[in-house]
């Protein structure tokens, strides 16, 4: 009987938030879940841990260990130090309570950082690597937008990342880094990896596989992993609002028992991805012209696709830039706009259903940016917060936005929410009563990641130029730490500049 132990530990961190990681982000917008617990309710999704469960629920030689699965909905600032402490030991002390292990299978987002830790990701890692010993199978997967350090490569035998964005492969990524650890216990299999920096990093609204330079790139990975001797391809167009000496894209490529074929591929792609380097820069529409267009058009919805202010890149989910632009123009059709802010829900759950209300919303945690924008509004809907997606991106993973309250002016719809959450699928709305395919304007605070969930319905999608946290103009963000040069602040014509470029090769 193989016994196999599974966690998941993740956060995408954001430099530039001024809210710090914090246990709400976990028990409130996210997941915490601790053994049983995470079989219970991660099993069947499209999550990671959920496609590797989908390996090895087959297989009655195997036995599954469940350790911790943190995550959350919504990133934010740099996590506090004594949550990544307590959580890390939580994990650890699960593991070195399992018994004999045959695997590890960990679960990560790659761009993870915490209080005095640039690289929480292969801190966590490097210390599943020391507990388990040199010798013990350990695979992870990745987020594609990862900063894939030589330490977190070095601490496993394979590395896995999404191959989509928007990300509809978590499943995917964890059922084949499953895959690739029970191959290396039955050696079948001996992963070798090359993991290729590069001096650049990238916005997201450009960053799509499905179109556009970056899914050029994918295509080549995608291909790659049909080649003989493939275990694994990757690339990873990094979360850019990392202010980190050692920060960059990268490509992965893990080969069996050929690290000269490894190398070769990494450098391979990683040379295509370089040239493409000047093809990411992001069309923005001027904000009233973008509402014009959608407020007087004959088609619905139209999707205005607030990155800036995305919580799933680290935003603070508080903007009030659109909201502000709304109530200063007439119109008569559907929009629907979501916002957190805690105070403005407790007073409206204080005046109750059908009740109307002026408060001050939006805002107050990134004055830098935003301004609270009063609205009066009738309260519609109250909700304890929890919504579960229905999409293929963690499709029946259960997020938690605390209590949310709907207020409507006029045709306006705004949803007002506790804390911040991902996204990515119309349940946000549904769940409280509002349909996107039914409004005229629906405001999504993503850059990419809702594209998989909206575009199937939506007249069009529009790219408003408005300020926020994880803005795709890098060129606006107060750098001090990043490792210089690097593309797009500084004007590079080759990759191969150190610390980021290069290729390291590990094998275990």
């Amino acid at each position: 009987m193989l016994r196999i132990a599974i966690a998941d530990f993740k956060q995408e961190s954001n430099s530039f938030s001024p809210v710090p990681g914090d246990w709400p982000h976990f028990q409130q917008s996210g997941y915490l879940l601790r053994g049983a617990e995470i079989l219970d309710q991660l099993r069947g999704t499209a999550a990671e841990i959920g496609g590797a469960l989908r390996v090895t629920d087959p297989r009655r030689d195997i036995e599954i260990v469940p350790l911790l699965a943190a995550g959350t909905g919504a990133s934010a600032g740099p996590m506090r130090r004594a949550l990544f402490d307590a959580l890390l030991s939580d994990l650890l002390d699960r593991l070195r309570a399992a018994g004999p292990l045959d695997g590890v299978y960990v679960s990560t987002h790659g761009a993870m950082v915490a209080e005095d830790l640039d690289d929480a990701t292969g801190e966590v890692l490097q210390a599943v690597r020391h507990a388990v010993g040199p010798n013990l199978p350990v695979t992870a997967s990745c987020d594609l937008h990862a900063n894939v350090t030589r330490r977190m490569a070095d601490a496993v035998n394979a590395l896995v990342g999404y191959q989509t964005f928007p990300h509809v492969d978590l499943d995917r990524a964890g059922g084949r880094a499953m895959e690739i650890l029970l191959a290396t216990l039955a050696g079948a299999a001996r992963p070798v990896t090359a993991l290729c920096r590069l001096p650049m990093i990238l916005p997201g609204e450009n960053g799509a596989t499905t179109e556009g330079p970056f899914s050029e790139v994918m295509r080549e990975v995608i291909a790659l992993e049909s080649e003989p001797g493939i275990l694994s391809a990757s690339a990873f167009s990094v979360q850019p609002w990392l202010d980190l000496p050692d920060v960059g894209c990268s490509v992965v490529v893990v080969a069996d028992r050929d690290p000269a074929l490894a190398r070769t591929h990494a450098e391979r792609i990683a040379g295509l991805f370089w040239d493409l380097r000047d093809h990411f820069p992001v069309a923005r529409t001027p904000l009233r012209e973008a509402l014009h267009r959608a407020l007087q058009s004959d088609r619905r919805p139209f999707v205005l696709s607030d990155g800036p202010d995305a919580p799933s890149s680290g935003s603070t989910g508080d903007s009030t830039e659109i909201l502000k632009a709304l109530l200063e123009m007439p119109f008569d059709k559907t929009a629907l706009l979501n916002i957190v802010d805690p105070d403005a829900v407790e007073r409206a759950i204080r005046a109750g259903v059908g009740q109307t209300l002026t408060v001050s919303v939006g805002g107050r945690l990134a004055p830098a940016f935003f301004s609270p924008v009063e609205f009066t509004g009738t309260v519609r809907t109250i909700s304890d917060g929890r919504f579960t997606h229905k999409g293929a991106a963690y499709r029946g993973v259960e997020f938690q936005r605390g209590r949310t309250v709907v207020l409507q002016s006029g045709p306006i719809f705004l949803m007002v929410m506790e804390q911040p959450a991902l996204q990515w699928d119309p349940e946000l709305y549904r769940s409280v009563g509002l349909e996107p395919a039914d409004a005229q304007l629906v405001a999504v605070k993503s850059p990419t990641g809702f594209r998989a969930a909206y575009a199937p319905f939506a007249a069009e999608i529009l790219i408003p130029d408005v300020r926020g946290i994880a803005s795709p103009d890098l060129l606006s963000f107060p750098w001090r730490r990043i490792g210089r040069p690097i593309h797009p602040l500084d004007t590079l014509n080759t990759w191969r500049t150190p610390p980021i470029g290069g290729v390291f090769i590990g094998s275990l």
